[in-house]
């Protein structure tokens, strides 16, 4: 196992010296195996130096003007898409734009035509995206059509008010709409062509409660069926409920819908896209992570966590692992029942992502990766621009690209691909 110490935020305790003694057969065989790359691939540092030093990025490119936490990197086909800024002003007042890069080489392919608009709430968060064959859509309060091989506005339409939770399915996108006098939750959707909005269910607020919708897709033969979790928030500021809605979006009814029985002794609402297997969902929930069952909505468990999610949020991975990433810990936990199998220190930051063992993120300005099994840390480092320009810290997006082991991410200054560490 390899680590990369940054003192004083990380250092072996007692604990993990006792581990390694009582590991001494076995921990050669680790090495052998990390060399060959089935463990730990120790060919990516330098004369075999474990320090955060001798790992570097394959390639960066500085953007000149800058980059906001927007998207997360895009990889379509031998391009990865970055969100940088278009021109300095501030970092709450300044166009926003798309530029795509050889994933390989970190040449300019090219820059979008177009650019997001100078008000914060527009660019801020514009995570939620869809891809459908070679045309991004997303909407920031106006939706865009942006061809991903040229970089060209296909459409846009500012008409839209209100719209959030982004969300495509097949040839469709989902979005909730807000009613500007805040009475009305509207849930719609749209064909990717048109942006022609129409109505499918819509959930009326009143002096005590109101809601917030947050869409995800079933995984289920039947693509028309998706999940609705919805926050019903208290206008008395009573602690709000969570609801779960299964609806047939091809027959436009609600097949199932339940409160969920949650412990409601604090306020509850959904801080993060859900996350499922074949039968469960696992739902984020300010300070808490529950397991509901798909076809019953039979709540299975519910666990405590110190902090929400935000960003950052939960994942589960194809080899039956679920995390959670909260503002002062990160969790490994059983999806079966629950239970804690590990936790250490963390802050919310990017998206988690999952490749071959290893829990990769950003946070606390760090580029971080954490052993998916022990919850050791291999890795927490700063952007090599930092030292220049202290505002270049790591930004929270991040994409990993499975197929070709490569990182992409990004500074306030520069985009960044670096070698997974296995």
């Amino acid at each position: 196992m390899i680590y990369l110490i940054e003192e004083p935020m990380f250092s072996l305790e007692k604990k993990d010296h006792n581990f390694l003694n009582s590991m001494t057969f076995t921990f050669k065989i680790i090495v052998i195996t990390s060399c060959m790359g089935l463990i730990s691939s120790c060919s990516l540092f330098k004369d075999g130096d474990p320090s955060k030093d001798s790992y570097q990025p394959l390639w960066e490119y500085n953007f000149d003007i800058g980059y906001f936490a927007s998207i997360d990197p895009i990889v379509h086909k031998n391009n990865v898409i970055f969100s940088g800024l278009d021109e300095k002003k501030n970092d709450f007042s300044a166009n926003s734009t798309l530029e795509a890069f050889d994933k390989d080489n970190g040449q300019l392919i090219w820059k979008w035509d177009g650019t997001i608009d100078d008000s914060y709430d527009q660019f801020n968060y514009i995570a939620q995206n869809y891809v459908h064959n070679n045309v991004l859509y997303i909407s920031t309060g106006v939706d865009y059509a942006i061809d991903l091989n040229e970089g060209t506005t296909r459409s846009l339409d500012d008409s839209k008010i209100g719209g959030q939770n982004f969300h495509g399915v097949d040839n469709m996108i989902l979005s909730s709409f807000r009613s500007q006098d805040d009475t009305k939750e509207v849930m719609k959707c749209t064909s990717v062509d048109s942006f022609n909005w129409k109505n499918l269910i819509t959930f009326n607020n009143n002096d005590s409660i109101e809601f917030f919708l947050e869409f995800f897709i079933s995984n289920n033969q039947d693509e028309n069926i998706v999940l609705i979790p919805l926050t019903i928030g208290r206008r008395d500021f009573s602690p709000g409920l969570i609801k779960l809605l299964k609806y047939d979006l091809q027959g436009n009814i609600i097949l199932l819908e339940d409160t969920l029985d949650l412990d409601y002794s604090r306020n509850r609402f959904i801080d993060f896209p859900p996350e499922q297997n074949e039968d469960n969902v696992f739902l984020s929930l300010n300070g808490m992570v529950a397991c509901i069952n798909k076809e019953t909505f039979e709540v299975l468990w519910q666990k405590d966590t110190n902090g929400h999610s935000s960003r950052s949020g939960i994942l589960y991975t194809e080899d039956n692992g679920l995390y959670v990433n909260t503002e002062f810990y990160l969790y490994s936990l059983n999806p079966e029942n629950g239970n804690i199998n590990w936790q250490t220190d963390s802050r919310g930051g990017s998206r988690l992502q999952y490749h071959n063992g290893v829990i990769y993120y950003t946070a606390g300005a760090l580029l971080r990766a954490v052993d998916a099994n022990s919850g050791e840390s291999l890795m927490a480092i700063e952007a090599p621009s930092r030292a220049d320009d202290d505002g270049a810290f790591f930004q929270p997006v991040m994409t990993v690209d499975h197929e070709n082991d490569r990182i992409y991410t990004a500074s306030y200054t520069h985009a960044y691909c670096y070698p997974t560490l296995r």
